[in-house]
């Protein structure tokens, strides 16, 4: 079989993603191993099929790779001993990762990026640790959603690819693929089942997923939103249901979530709408700003700290004293001067970025917190996350009568739908389930700032193309899942954020991190890579 033009161009781009992602063609790249618990499905429909193909295998120096959506290794079947323990050296092992930023143009992860099948003969390989290798790849599409479930690649030892292979792997591929639906159609019956049974009652709002399912009633349709419904999935797969979330409209709901046995990831969720928001992450309005005159809020830079503080002090009347912007511009911060001048004129003062303040000014400004009473304009105080502030500042935030801290973007997932959305309204856009999905998967280190330049973009690719939907496409390739982390599951996803906010808190020092996760640091370094930390 030849490598025809669009073939080479597939082989010349795959090459240049992995230049771009840092890997060298002489490079050994250790295997990033995953829990593949989540695939078992996949497995499942696979075991006996891959069974009947190793038999055909017999006497031929060729090998089945079988890795799941995400492109990790689930399932490896061979004849040929000598082969298998190369390809085990090779990293070809249970659990590691075959995308293209982990090892390169293959017919596994390149596959991946094209959606369709590839071959790819010795030469072809991006890495020389493959380039005794030919392969054919080609994806398996689940019959009913439509989305690749895993891939399936043929390889040899040898320069080129036997043409025999390709109708032998589609012909594997299409076996999975048709139980792939049997199971599915099983699936499908326990969960309306089990939505049947919990919308009897009419006056509550139900609502149920599967794998490739979504059912609700009509006040569960009022509701939610397609957005909504990936935020939900995301929560089911996570095995981490809060108490509430707040959906695309903006509405607060409290959510309660039964499982439907013997089926993954699939849930009937009660949802009711709630009359107030009792998020934590609440400030007071300014009509409560008498009885909490001093009002501390902090949080990360990006995280609308300076946004909230004036919801608590007028905008348009209170005295600003903008403390980073005073640095850069190295202009002089005449703070005692700032609080006589909002006293004369009975407005409201915000200190934005207080923590940056000198000690002298900190010491001043907690004297007036101290001072303050209820009867005048609030003091509102931006500063970081209590956590990471010196002792002058902290003591002024402790002087606070009212304090609140803003959590970061990466801890808001239920929320991020319901964010974006109100971003897009402005556009007339709607965000689609899998763009939801995508979002809420991301680390947000930029946070709010992060986000809204993301959606500026994906709405001009959105705007370009017609559409009034923004889906998962229309964002910039880092932000779609793939090139950072693909919605990780139950432990690995709270795990994940852990290592994160310990990373944060120890300004990166991996050392103290790992004192404060109570583990050792080889253990951390191989999370860090294993969840595709960018540390």
């Amino acid at each position: 079989m030849t490598t025809s033009l669009p073939q080479r161009q597939v082989i010349a781009a795959s090459w240049q993603r992995a230049r771009d992602c840092g890997l060298a063609p002489d490079a050994r790249p250790d295997p990033v191993l995953a829990d593949i618990s989540s695939s078992d499905p996949l497995l499942d429909a696979a075991r006996p099929i891959l069974a009947r193909a190793a038999e055909q295998l017999h006497g031929t120096p060729a090998a089945l790779l079988l890795v799941d959506h995400r492109s990790r290794m689930v399932a490896r079947v061979s004849a040929d001993a000598s082969l298998e323990r190369t390809l085990a050296d090779a990293g070809a092992v249970t659990g590691a990762t075959f995308t293209e930023a982990a090892m390169g143009t293959t017919a596994l992860g390149t596959v991946a990026e094209v959606r369709g099948e590839v071959v790819i003969n010795a030469e072809d390989h991006y890495l020389e640790q493959f380039r005794f290798l030919s392969c054919f790849g080609q994806p398996i599409i689940h019959p009913t959603t439509r989305r690749v479930a895993g891939i399936l690649c043929m390889t040899q030892a040898a320069p080129r690819l036997n043409p025999l292979s390709v109708p032998l792997v589609r012909g594997v591929v299409e076996d999975i693929a048709d139980r792939l639906l049997s199971r599915s159609s099983s699936d499908h019956r326990r969960v309306i089942a089990a939505y049947e049974k919990a919308a009897e009652r009419r006056d509550t709002a139900v609502a149920a997923l599967g794998d490739d399912l979504q059912l609700s009633n009509s006040l569960a349709a009022q509701l939610l939103a397609p957005g909504d419904f990936g935020t939900l999935r995301q929560l089911v797969e996570q095995n981490d249901v809060p108490p509430t979330i707040t959906l695309l409209s903006g509405v607060t709901v409290a959510v309660q979530a039964v499982r439907v046995p013997s089926v993954r990831h699939a849930a009937v969720f009660r949802l009711r709408p709630q009359l107030s928001d009792l998020s934590p992450a609440s400030l007071p309005s300014r009509s409560t700003a008498a009885g909490a005159p001093t009002v501390a809020i902090c949080g990360e830079p990006g995280t609308g700290r300076t946004a909230r503080a004036f919801t608590v002090a007028d905008r348009a009347a209170a005295v600003v004293i903008d403390v980073p912007a005073a640095l850069i511009d190295d202009a002089p911060i005449d703070l005692a001067a700032a609080l006589r001048l909002a006293r004369s004129r009975g407005h409201g003062v915000v200190i934005d970025g207080a923590d940056l303040l000198d000690e002298r000014s900190l010491a001043l400004l907690q004297s007036a917190v101290s001072a303050r009473s209820g009867a005048e304009p609030p003091i509102v105080v931006v500063t970081g996350p209590p956590d990471t502030l010196g002792p002058g500042a902290a003591a002024l935030v402790a002087r606070c009568r009212h304090r609140t801290t803003l959590p970061p973007l990466r801890q808001r997932s239920t929320e991020l739908a319901a964010l974006a959305q109100e971003f897009l309204r402005a556009d007339s856009l709607e965000l689609g389930a899998d763009a939801a999905d995508a979002l809420a998967s991301q680390d947000w280190p930029g946070n709010f700032p992060e986000l809204a330049m993301v959606l500026e973009q994906a709405a001009a690719v959105a705007r370009a193309r017609g559409s009034r939907t923004l889906d998962v496409h229309d964002l910039p390739r880092d932000y779609r899942g793939s090139a950072r982390v693909s919605r990780l599951l139950g432990l690995e996803h709270a795990e994940r954020l852990a290592i994160v906010d310990a990373l944060d808190a120890a300004g990166g020092n991996k050392s103290h991190a790992a004192k404060t996760l109570g583990i050792s640091r080889t253990t951390l370094y191989a999370r860090i890579r294993a969840l595709d930390i960018g540390r």
